[in-house]
């Protein structure tokens, strides 16, 4: 099993009161940029997962920010909320920098990180990592693998386990499927292959009986006819464009370097080229229904296992649930061009390969 480092975090309760938030605003009346948010007095850092828990506990818009500064707005749950506790979740960071993650009602059952590992490493998890308040580990169902080859590629049964450590949202079960040749794993982020665990009073004791319990023969089959349909499907223009624009917003803006750019270059050989294919240097000049009849060179099961691919061996935890959110979006839904490729054929165990490829670069549309 492999472990995530040592993380520290901070448990304790607070009002509305305690919160201060510096915001610098601007001429056009857009949202307030956030320059700086303290704790009783101390620096913090908030985090995305912090202010959606804020929206949801306090009832309150985020485009409330835009009229009303957030000293009113603190103010005025001050003034009429019986509920202005909560708990909150201080992550401290290598630098000793504070990050806060998650408010929840103080009564709200909790498990704690340390909790969390125990409880993986007792029933064998695999892949943990940690991201902004949540635990995420692989593991096999109760009834085991049960090794299975679609299209001539072996897979294995798997099932993705996300625990929140700060109190906010339900831990939740997602199917999986484990790509033997590559050992990429495809996970369903999706409501259709989501279960929700729900919490008692001990969520320990919750977590570990499903852990202890869990299958699910028939989403597993659900998945595996999924991924048959998608390897005798040709990927829509519209279906590789989704994938193309997560890729490209996580890999061409945040990123500069050469491994970045090849994925990118990577992904334009494998869909065929279609600002080539069909002449034009902007994809979007073709409307969505366009797009949704228009076949790349590439099926829907060479997206999925590119998505993987990134997804298990060459991005962060954020980045991969952003990709594996695709995956199973596109596999709980119809395939824009379902079952339109004939006949069966080999597909490729890496996709992304460490050499570069002479090849130009797409657009940015």
């Amino acid at each position: 099993m492999n472990m995530p480092l040592e993380k520290q975090f901070e448990y304790g309760f607070a009002k509305i009161s305690d919160l201060r938030v510096a915001a610098v605003r601007d001429e056009a009346g857009n949202l307030p940029h956030i320059a700086g948010v303290e704790l009783k007095g101390q620096p913090i850092h908030a985090t995305p997962r912090f202010w959606r828990s804020f929206f949801s506990r306090f009832h309150v818009a985020e485009n409330t920010f835009r009229y009303f500064s957030h000293a009113e707005v603190f103010q005025r749950i001050s003034t009429i909320s019986p509920c202005e506790t909560f708990r909150y979740c201080l992550e401290t960071k290598e630098n000793g920098n504070s990050n806060i993650l998650a408010i929840s009602p103080p009564s709200r059952p909790l498990i704690e990180y340390e909790e969390v590992l125990d409880l993986i490493g007792r029933y064998e998890g695999d892949d943990i990592t940690y991201h902004e308040g949540v635990v995420r580990s692989t593991h096999a169902p109760r009834s085991g693998e049960h090794p299975v080859e679609i299209g001539g590629d072996g897979f294995k049964n798997r099932y993705v386990l996300t625990v929140p450590i700060d109190g906010h949202g339900l831990p939740k079960i997602h199917l999986a499927l484990l790509r033997l040749l590559c050992t990429n794993g495809a996970i369903g982020h999706h409501r259709a292959f989501r279960t929700d665990i729900n919490l008692g009073k001990d969520i320990k004791y919750s977590v570990g009986r499903v852990l202890d319990r869990y299958d699910n023969d028939n989403g597993y089959a659900a998945l595996w006819q999924r991924f048959e349909s998608a390897q005798n499907s040709w990927a829509s223009l519209r279906e590789a464009q989704q994938l193309y624009k997560i890729i490209l917003q996580q890999r061409g803006s945040k990123h500069h370097d050469e491994e970045d750019s090849k994925v990118i270059r990577d992904f334009y050989a494998m869909s065929g080229r279609p600002h080539e294919l069909y002449g034009v240097a902007n994809l979007d000049t073709f409307t969505e229904k366009r797009q949704r009849l228009l076949p790349t060179q590439c099926r829907v099961y060479d997206l999925i296992n590119f998505a993987s691919e990134i997804a298990t061996h060459k991005s962060s935890p954020a980045d991969a649930l952003s990709l594996q959110g695709f995956i199973g979006g596109l596999v709980a839904d119809e395939y824009d061009l379902e079952g339109t490729a004939e006949g069966g054929r080999e597909f490729e165990d890496f996709l992304s390969s460490p050499d570069p490829i002479e090849t130009t670069t797409p657009s940015r549309n």
